[in-house]
């Protein structure tokens, strides 16, 4: 197992991350300065659901999941800062 497995599940997931984080921030109203850890926990989650799916192991599947979780954060702040910038 290398990290290219890792990363190419991690991209598959990172879409995945990105709308439930988005959907539990409208549904629960959480504060935007807690979706990176919010993206990471789902992360996190989704990759301990997919794990009896894959052939990788539990550990794969985690880190994947983080991965996923830390780019779905940044892919968030990329995201607001781009619509910060737009208003201006």
């Amino acid at each position: 197992m290398d990290l290219t497995n890792i990363f190419m599940i991690a991209i598959i997931m990172v879409a995945i991350v990105l709308a439930v984080a988005e959907v539990l921030k409208k549904t629960f109203k959480i504060n935007t300065q807690y979706m990176p850890i919010t993206s990471v926990v789902i992360g996190i989650f989704i990759g301990l659901v997919c794990w009896p799916l894959s052939e990788y192991p539990p550990y794969a599947m985690l880190m994947s999941g983080f991965v996923a979780g830390l780019t779905a954060s940044g892919t968030f702040d990329l995201l607001k800062a781009a619509k910060k910038e737009g208003q201006q």
